[in-house]
């Protein structure tokens, strides 16, 4: 007669009472471990210092405009700035993954020589569903303008072509950063806000 792997019903009975014993076991430690926690320890008197004499410290004057002070924005700064944005994303924004480069050498004169060598790079890849970018129409906001830099929240309406030739309208969502180099505006940085994508409708 082949025997059970099964435990015989005695030891099932034993193994059953160590189970409670040690539980049991278990929850009386961790009481008694708890109210030890849970009483103060004894605390040890402050140890107190003599009040020695304070040095009074005097408030110190205002400077006066020690910064070198920079002339405020004019009107023909911001539009003279303005001018180089449409240039400019007419040369970038287009994406043809034949010639995934092509951008960096169509924006070079609207740049500054910093973010040419940054772009120099960078490749640009496309995807399955966006092989092709045209450039439709952009609007901007100015976001923060200085005399010598300022920048810009653009947004640019484009359209995508994917590998099987169909056309998708989309909103690319760009910050630009433009600086005054050596009396020109040049675009010096420019990054991709949340939310681009496909136009919602």
């Amino acid at each position: 007669m082949a025997r059970s792997p099964q435990l015989p019903d005695r030891a099932k009975t034993w193994f059953s009472i160590i189970i409670g014993l040690l539980l049991i076991a278990l929850f009386i430690g961790s009481f008694f471990s708890g109210r030890r926690a849970a009483q103060p320890k004894e605390t040890k008197p402050a140890a107190v210092h003599e009040q020695g004499d304070v040095h009074q410290y005097e408030a110190q004057p205002e400077p006066e405009e020690t910064t070198s002070k920079t002339p405020p924005i004019t009107e023909e700064a911001v539009s003279s700035a303005q001018a180089v944005l449409p240039d400019f994303l007419k040369a970038y924004v287009p994406f043809d993954s034949k010639q995934p480069d092509a951008y960096v050498d169509r924006s070079k004169l609207y740049i500054t020589d910093s973010f040419y060598k940054q772009l120099s790079t960078f490749q640009r890849r496309g995807t399955l569903s966006r092989v092709k970018t045209e450039y439709v129409t952009a609007e901007w906001t100015p976001a923060e303008l200085k005399a010598d830099e300022q920048w810009y929240n653009v947004d640019v309406t484009v359209t995508h072509t994917d590998i099987n030739g169909k056309n998708e309208d989309g909103l690319l969502l760009y910050v630009v950063l433009l600086k005054l180099v050596d009396g020109k505006w040049k675009v010096d940085d420019v990054g991709i806000r949340p939310g681009s994508g496909a136009i919602p409708e």
